[in-house]
């Protein structure tokens, strides 16, 4: 926050919630179902990959969808497998990054991220564990001190990205079995939820006031518990996320509007550059929209598989039935793809196989935030 910001009377107020705010806020969530959570949201969807895989030659075709990750990023995939060969051979594609080992010391781990801090324009940097989703793990961290922090904690692979500044988008693409031409299935565009100050009001104040903050008040006031009783100067603007994750609060509204030609032969670069990877979202940021639709300045931050999501579907009072619908389309799809990388000799995996990543992945998650 900026410097003008003031704690509130005397520095010892602590912000509090009423039962009457916490009851609003879970009402109001309950009534949009993009805040739903997945054993709600999933239970068609579920149903259809089941029904359709049981025709699908062989089973478990969608194992086979992108054969450079692995169980083709239904789970366990790792964001190496997908940015490496990027960084290799497209690197003005990529946001740059470097592996930190989990088997390093702690001690060996600072002094790769200061090598690799050394070599460009220094803090911030984004840590991140190399196996993840929905923005699990992911912090921008500003200084060696944070990274000393969140590295004396983290337990798995770690992955160190610039921190790329700009606009945030969700390119969902598919290259198409029948023809081998890469398509561009949805665009979701990543915005950051603010407030503005005024000079009266604390950040929980502010927070609970504004129509959209307050529905992710909860997962606010628990990363910004410290701030929540200061007082944000007359004016100024206070971005309460910076993880373009739909679960940490970041705002996704339907971008298919900004397909274009340059854009899609942009998208075919990133795929030809990754062998093996046929079908998921691809997030990254870029200077502004028109850099975005004319597929120049494009920075890749992560390259998900076949259980991301076509995000526009959360964009604000999407119909139900229109995100299942979606989504549906989108497994159906990676089902074909599958069918067909596995016709010509690509691997699948066993479904108690897939059972036992997604057991070792749930693990995983309660070791991070």
């Amino acid at each position: 926050m900026g410097g003008n910001t003031r704690s509130a009377a005397a520095g010892t107020a602590r912000f509090r919630t009423t039962l009457r705010d916490r009851v609003g806020i879970k009402l109001s969530r309950l009534a949009r179902w993009e805040f739903w959570p997945s054993w709600a949201f999933y239970p068609p969807i579920v149903v259809f990959i089941f029904a359709r895989s049981a025709r699908a030659k062989p089973f478990m075709a969608v194992t086979a969808a992108n054969p450079c990750l692995r169980a083709s990023g239904i789970v366990g995939e790792t964001k190496e497998d997908a940015l490496a060969p990027l960084q290799a051979n497209a690197r003005e594609y990529v946001a740059e990054f470097t592996m930190l080992r989990a088997a390093w010391p702690v001690a060996q781990r600072l002094e790769a991220l200061r090598d690799f801090m050394a070599a460009g324009p220094g803090y911030p940097v984004v840590l991140k564990p190399d196996i993840g989703q929905r923005g699990r793990g992911v912090a921008v961290i500003r200084s060696e001190a944070q990274a000393a922090d969140y590295l004396a904690s983290a337990q798995d692979d770690v992955v160190a990205q610039r921190h790329v500044a700009g606009t945030e988008y969700g390119v969902f693409v598919y290259r198409d079995p029948k023809t081998a031409r890469v398509e561009i299935l949805s665009i979701v565009n990543k915005c950051f939820p603010t407030v503005t100050g005024d000079g009266s009001r604390t950040l929980g104040e502010l927070i609970l006031d504004d129509p959209r903050a307050r529905l992710i008040a909860e997962g606010l006031f628990r990363r910004m518990a410290e701030r929540l009783d200061q007082i944000p100067a007359a004016g100024e603007l206070v971005q309460l996320v910076e993880i373009g994750a739909h679960s940490r609060g970041s705002l996704f509204l339907d971008g298919n509007r900004l397909k274009s030609e340059p854009l899609r032969l942009t998208m075919t670069a990133m795929l030809d550059a990754v062998p093996g990877y046929h079908f998921g979202r691809i997030d990254l940021r870029c200077p502004d929209e028109a850099h975005f639709v004319a597929g120049r300045g494009l920075k890749v931050l992560e390259m998900n598989g076949v259980t991301a999501e076509s995000a526009h579907i959360y964009h604000p009072d999407t119909p139900l039935l229109v995100g299942w619908k979606a989504m549906i389309d989108q497994w159906r799809l990676a089902i074909e793809i599958g069918e067909a990388n596995a016709a010509q000799g690509a691997p699948t995996i066993g479904f108690i196989e897939l059972l036992k990543l997604w057991r070792a992945d749930m693990q995983r998650g309660e070791r991070w935030f």
